[in-house]
């Protein structure tokens, strides 16, 4: 089945190039993180293709989209349970009896394996995404605790060695410390600004596509549910049953679609800032090493 694809990032031009035009604006989200995260403009995406749809297509994908992407404070308890009727409960009837039919193999189910690649690659930059936020945090708290054996450590030696050599015990220290108070310090507000914050601000933007993965699941549950029902009803029902199994095969495509459109570039540019988020904290902890390297010389030149 041929999938129709549609970009629906708004585009905006980049106030850093003057010479923005529409073959070279980037998508909203990634303007939107480059401004809350003080991040040059990315490059271009080789693969970025300008696509022509008809104007009704373009505004069912923006509603049905646009009506899935709800933000977490809309879905209170109270919205819930306001939206909790026999309707909503039949849907989810449904559902759960076209799961577990489809997990026993009693009925066939929709594999879309393009999408299931994609959702993978999803998964797989976004876990990354959290994984790589947690492991600096470990790092800085290690390094952290490391700087301050060292000072304990030159304390001790400034009390044992103050009548024998107190001026290179007490260079020690006071080293020791300024690489803590000063050097450290600095490093570990370097990493916030230009690491942590991005990536924080990235896993923001997984939150919609979490969304809409999750409601495209639904809806195609619906139409195999519907797809099921379509074939063993009687005749006096068809109509009904044909306009049910429309609908939902509408519903489904539409956000299966523009999930394949946009997943793909939310991939490619995670990579792309990952990338430069890694090189960031790999510069940024070399130069810490170097100004350690720098600290230790100062006292061996004096042995």
């Amino acid at each position: 089945m041929a999938l129709t694809k549609r970009t629906r990032f708004i585009l905006v031009q980049s106030t850093s190039n003057a010479n923005v035009n529409e073959d070279n604006m980037e998508p909203y989200h990634v303007s939107v993180f480059r401004r809350s995260t003080s991040m040059p403009p990315l490059p271009k995406l080789s693969s970025s293709k300008k696509i022509n749809f008809p104007q009704r297509q373009q505004q069912q994908q923006s509603i049905v989209v646009s009506k899935y992407q709800r933000h977490e404070k809309d879905e209170t308890l109270t919205n819930k349970f306001y939206k909790l009727n026999i309707h909503t409960m039949k849907k989810k009837s449904a559902r759960i009896s076209m799961r577990l039919s489809s997990a026993f193999g009693l009925s066939a189910h929709t594999i879309d394996e393009q999408f299931n690649f994609q959702e993978q690659r999803f998964r797989a930059i976004e876990k990354f995404s959290r994984l790589f936020l947690r492991n600096i945090y470990l790092c800085i708290e290690a390094l952290k605790e490391s700087f301050i054996i060292q000072v304990d450590v030159a304390e001790d030696f400034e009390e044992l060695l103050t009548d024998k050599i107190p001026d290179l015990a007490q260079q020690f220290l006071r080293l020791k410390r300024l690489l803590l108070e000063n050097t450290f310090t600095e490093f570990c507000n370097h990493i916030e600004l230009c690491v942590v914050q991005s990536i924080n601000t990235l896993i923001q933007l997984f939150i919609r596509p979490t969304n809409l993965i999750s409601k495209r699941h639904k809806k195609l549950l619906d139409y195999d549910s519907a797809q099921s029902t379509y074939e063993k009803v009687k005749d006096q029902q068809l109509k009904q049953a044909k306009q049910a199994l429309d609908l939902s095969k509408e519903t489904y495509e539409l956000l299966n679609n523009q999930l394949l459109e946009e997943l793909p570039i939310l991939y490619e540019y995670s990579c792309q800032i990952l990338s430069i988020c890694l090189k960031e904290f790999i510069r940024a902890h070399l130069y810490l090493i170097q100004q350690m390297r720098t600290n230790i010389q100062i006292v061996l030149n004096q042995v």
